[in-house]
């Protein structure tokens, strides 16, 4: 079990950070970032040259064949794609942008957003937002993440979202109505139980129990659809909400239940997300909360009939999603801001939008759910038509407390769900909270 105590930052990602925020770097830019005119007509329409363009390694699967189709059929302007990895990103740009050696265009997890968008760091593109057509169908969690103050910085380019995974065959051995799907906590805990006592190796539930990151992604938006959260405050000052949080506690004891009456695999506990699905995807378990991709890539074209999915519910009801996947944004000292604005444009269209759930991600514009896409794609319709509910912490202590193992999210689950101790944990846990916030803001 980790124990929850100093929770550390990663010193060269930190150390990238005060570097570039102690140049300045809203006086130092490039001479053409400096130049570009977002409100001009011109801004976005028919630039030349090339757009240095850095794609998240993550979701190079979506990248790269949208950037050989814009380049097949814009001659005037080409895109030069290069590879990011995910771990490295915000230590190479800030360096880059500090070094005045940044790309035109950058993929990033939306997460990291909020580590730049603080620091000025990026084009403000508010004004050309604001003039896009479908602007307010944007993903709102996405566009948050990209904005700080009233000034946005950046646009969704594809989600990552989380919903609630069911095996219809296994639903029907157990009696249940598979068109009647678990919308509450009660409900998740009835039908895993009758699931899991068909036996033969079936389990009700499954989690990625050392997973940080996974129980992150799938377990905030239960907390979120009972209208609570974990952080409060604005992003320079704030605190965690975890000691006496009603939604948390029902969360931990309904995960505490799940683990102490065996409903899901035993090998969930050291589950590091390296094999994450993979028994839902097999047929093994009943209810997996996970995301559209995590399914999709995992099982045949063939065998997903047997699958359906919902929104990830509350405690009492109500449904929530997390806002994954990636925004794009115009770093500071970009030499072809105009051509980044006209890519940036053409990847948000529907006809682009609605290539993503064949690479396993969600269009990240509400409008996009149309009948045609519904039959086309009716397991990422569910995650789309979650996007206006979904949400995403704004912090940029997001890594050290929800991804960092030994971090205080994952500390918390240890001591709640496997040592039972749910108020301890919770108690722990604010502290944690409590603490890397405030070195964030100071």
């Amino acid at each position: 079990m980790r124990r929850p105590g100093k929770y550390r930052r990663r010193p060269a990602r930190w150390a990238a950070l005060a570097a570039l925020a102690a140049t300045s770097i809203a006086g130092c830019g490039n001479a053409a970032n400096k130049a570009a005119d977002v409100t001009a007509s011109t801004f976005g329409n028919n630039a030349t040259g090339e757009v240095v363009f850095w794609a998240r390694s993550d979701t190079i699967t979506a990248a790269a064949p949208l950037v050989m189709e814009f380049n097949a059929t814009h001659r005037h302007l080409k895109v030069v794609m290069d590879s990011i990895q995910d771990t490295q990103a915000v230590t190479e740009l800030a360096t880059a942008i500090r070094g005045r050696a940044a790309p035109d265009l950058v993929d990033l997890n939306d997460i990291y957003m909020p580590i730049f968008t603080q620091l000025d760091a990026f084009l403000n593109i508010t004004s050309a937002v604001r003039k896009l057509p479908y602007a307010r169908d944007l993903s709102p969690g996405h566009l948050a993440l990209a904005t700080y103050g009233k000034r946005v910085y950046g646009v969704p380019y594809l989600a990552d979202l989380s919903v609630l995974w069911i095996n219809k065959t296994l639903f029907k051995r157990a009696g249940l109505n598979p068109n009647d799907p678990p919308r509450n906590f009660a409900e998740i805990l009835a039908d895993a139980r009758k699931i899991n006592a068909l036996g033969h190796g079936i389990n009700g539930f499954s989690f990625g129990g050392d997973c940080s990151g996974c129980l992150g992604f799938t377990t905030l938006p239960n907390i979120w659809a009972a209208g609570s959260n974990v952080i409060r405050g604005s992003l320079d000052h704030q605190t965690g909400n975890v000691k006496g949080n009603a939604s948390v506690s029902s969360l931990l004891t309904l995960y505490r239940t799940l683990w102490s009456e065996h409903l899901v695999p035993a090998s969930d506990r050291t589950d590091t997300g390296a094999t994450w699905g993979q028994d839902f995807a097999a047929g093994k378990v009943g209810i997996f909360p996970g995301g559209y991709g995590t399914v999709i890539t995992e099982v045949p074209a063939a065998k997903r009939s047997q699958f359906t999915d919902v929104a990830l519910p509350g405690p009492k009801g109500g449904f929530a999603t997390f806002d994954g996947g990636d925004d794009l944004a115009i770093p500071e000292g970009a030499k072809n801001a105009s051509g980044a604005w006209e890519f940036m444009k053409w990847v948000l269209q529907i006809k682009q939008q609605d290539q993503l759930p064949s690479f396993g991600y969600t269009p990240v514009r509400s409008d996009a759910l149309t009948q045609a896409f519904e039959r086309a794609n009716p397991l990422d319709s569910v995650a789309l038509r979650a996007l206006a509910h979904g949400v995403a912490p704004a912090t940029t202590a997001y890594n050290s407390i929800f991804n960092q193992a030994g971090g205080p999210w994952l500390s918390m689950f240890d001591t709640a769900v496997y040592a039972g101790q749910v108020k301890a944990a919770m108690a722990a846990t604010q502290q944690g909270f409590d603490q890397l916030l405030k070195d964030e803001s100071s």
